[in-house]
């Protein structure tokens, strides 16, 4: 469901096509689009093509080689096929983008071998924060917990005791004590220390507070 509510659909993005001339893709790109989604006549998906590599590819022509001469060569030969990663529009997770958006402008999005459109770096940063709770005052408590049934709800029972709000919550990998590590943030409190106390006797690790 993410993928759908997240997508920018293709018909609302600047697309380049594969025949396309370096000269007829620049023009394209004029303006704020350092990088754009290249697909095949048919809708398939082929790769990201970037102001830099095309650069990187006049740069290893012929010295020779006219500007001219290169504004005529096909955007082929300058697109990063290894940028075929994405991310399935029916089975898709908001997960499955985090390894694909550290390592390219955004996330395509495929359904079936079609490409539909992509999922943008700003957004997923804006998802992120908003899990994280950026922007709302509070303290964030590193727990760490057995994995064990009701955890989770020991925890909420402590803070409904104090009636505090969680304004976020994240489980973490393991530690080498613990089985599970869980960040949350919470709004400020004057109960904070009888919260420690009472975590502390549900068998509730603190690791970090900030």
């Amino acid at each position: 469901m993410f993928i759908r509510n997240c997508l920018t659909p293709k018909n609302e993005l600047t697309l380049l096509h594969s025949t396309m001339s370096i000269k007829h893709a620049l023009e394209e790109m004029r303006g704020s689009h350092y990088s754009l989604p290249v697909i095949e006549a048919d809708g398939s998906y082929v790769g990201i093509l970037s102001k830099r590599s095309i650069l990187e590819y006049m740069e290893s022509q012929d010295e020779s080689a006219t500007l001219a001469t290169l504004y005529k060569d096909s955007i082929s030969n300058c697109i990063d096929v290894g940028a075929n990663e994405y991310v399935d529009l029916r089975e898709g997770h908001f997960e499955d983008c985090l390894p694909i958006i550290v390592r390219y402008p955004f996330v395509p999005v495929l359904d079936g071998e079609e490409f539909v459109g992509i999922i943008k770096r700003s957004l997923i940063e804006g998802t992120l924060e908003d899990c994280f709770g950026i922007g709302v005052d509070g303290t964030r408590l590193l727990l760490g917990v057995h994995n064990q049934s009701g955890t989770l709800h020991e925890i909420t029972k402590v803070m409904n005791k104090y009636d505090i709000n969680i304004i976020s919550d994240i489980g973490f990998e393991a530690d080498s004590n613990y089985l599970r590590r869980i960040l949350i943030k919470i709004e400020p409190t004057p109960y904070l220390d009888k919260v420690k106390s009472d975590l502390e006797k549900r068998g509730v690790r603190i690791l970090e507070i900030e």
